[in-house]
């Protein structure tokens, strides 16, 4: 099947899930309190008991010492509950994964998330909706369309050839209003130096993957801010010498890379998963197949199509990942700033499985929860509003049953969200994961049992 056909049945997919989602009976109030709570400090990777959580009008007004009730205000008891700043998906895509997939992010923690490519037409009004609260959805940093010379009918792209296409497309893409540009594989190298000079001269970060042409130290030098996907694998396979992993050689190209100021989006769960999820070789249960859009799988069928992976590649990739979880948590003692990122896999829950993977490559819970908590406030620079819970921040907050610096896994323990400053219980989030759940359910046409 030609790759347009593709193109189109994936357009057509995604129309069917980017209905209007449902924001859940949850009433706002002026001043809520969260009491007798343990805040987790995530610059130090400390546990505070018995703190008392102010929040008015959407901001943290004060954390303090001890349960100190507040007149006037919503009061949840918080003994024995963790509290930790709302997490952050670096790497989505949200016209792949569908409007309807927005709340699984906010069920799930995930307050806020980068998209990395979508149409502006799709992504920037999704951006205004969630952020008015029209859509229950996280907040969207979005970059609009891809820079690169692929052909004008691939997905998320605005094709640039030379410098002149570079400048202008920045230009456009600023008048829009984006909050960054991304570049990929084939932005060519006239085109990478253009954007990078226009996007300074626009107020503007650039972030991506590292373009063929384009060396680390070239990358750095041009201030791009993030390179995804490890740069297909290169940022340690380069350094080895080969496919199999050597810390011994890459440990002076790592501490480079930490004074770089390249932060790394690892997508762990893309490496690991985007051959086997709605295949023989995937785990329905695991992959939380239940919650994955019509348009995403659609999209991935025609990633494996084209890309013809056979199960040898696949068993290949998965290896990699294993050891690219060891490579990435070696980068992180090393300095490098890491920051958690799905690439549009499962909305939220595959936020939890990368965090997991990170772990098991040796990465402890501590710094494991700073790739979706502070790291991302600083790569965006947004260090003032988010990434911690203190006063003067986004009251964006995930309750927690457990200690996530104890077992990262007790992340996935949520009992409420505060999402700026609207409280959802776990009884309003699960039935906003049942909601999307059904909804996705019957629009799966001849679905056998899973």
């Amino acid at each position: 099947m030609r790759r347009d056909q593709h193109l189109r049945r994936f357009t057509i997919a995604l129309v069917l899930v980017c209905g209007a989602a449902a924001i859940p009976d949850a009433q706002p109030s002026d001043v809520l309190t969260i009491a007798g709570v343990t805040v987790i400090d995530t610059i130090n990777g400390r546990a505070l008991p018995n703190r008392t959580v102010t929040i008015r009008n959407g901001t943290i007004v004060s954390v303090t010492e001890g349960d100190r009730p507040s007149q006037g205000a919503r009061r949840i008891d918080g003994r024995g509950k963790f509290l930790i700043p709302g997490l952050w998906d670096m790497h989505t895509h949200h016209q792949m994964t569908g409007e309807a997939s927005l709340p699984l992010y906010v069920a799930n923690g995930v307050t806020g998330t980068r998209d990395m490519g979508s149409d502006l037409d799709l992504v920037i009004p999704l951006r205004e909706r969630t952020a008015s609260g029209q859509l229950l959805g996280p907040r969207i940093i979005a970059s609009g369309p891809i820079l690169d010379d692929r052909p004008a009918d691939w997905p998320y792209r605005l094709t640039v050839r030379t410098g002149e296409d570079a400048r202008k497309a920045v230009q456009l893409l600023k008048q829009r209003g984006v909050d960054f540009i991304k570049v990929h594989d084939r932005t060519p190298p006239e085109a990478y130096q253009a954007i990078a000079d226009e996007a300074k001269r626009q107020g503007l970060s650039f972030a991506g993957h590292l373009p063929r042409g384009i060396t680390f130290e070239a990358a750095s030098a041009a201030g791009q801010r993030t390179v995804e996907h490890l740069a297909g694998l290169r940022m340690f396979n380069q350094c080895s010498g080969g496919q199999t992993y050597s810390a011994e050689k890459c440990r002076s190209f790592f501490e480079w890379l930490a004074k770089s100021g390249l932060w790394q989006t690892p997508t762990l769960v893309n490496w690991r998963t985007m051959f086997t999820v709605d295949t023989p070789e995937g785990d329905p249960e695991r992959d939380h197949l239940a919650y994955a859009s019509p348009g995403l799988l659609e999209f991935l069928a025609i990633n494996r199509q084209m890309s013809n992976v056979g199960p040898e590649a696949v068993r290949s990739l998965v290896a990699a990942a294993d050891s690219a979880a060891i490579a990435v948590a070696d980068m992180q003692k090393a300095g490098v700033g890491i920051l958690a990122g799905c690439d549009a896999m499962i909305g939220g829950f595959c936020l939890h499985d990368e965090l997991m993977l990170m772990v098991k490559g040796g990465m402890s819970p501590a710094a494991a929860l700073q790739t979706a908590t502070i790291n991302p406030a600083r790569a965006l620079a947004m260090e003032k509003l988010y990434g911690t819970v203190n006063s003067g921040k986004r009251a964006d907050l995930v309750l927690l049953e457990a200690n996530p610096l104890e077992d990262i896994g007790n992340m996935s323990r949520i009992v409420a969200v505060v999402m700026n400053g609207r409280l959802l219980d776990r009884a309003q989030l699960d039935a906003t994961l049942a909601a999307v759940r059904t909804q996705f359910k019957s629009q799966r046409p001849n679905q056998g049992p899973r």
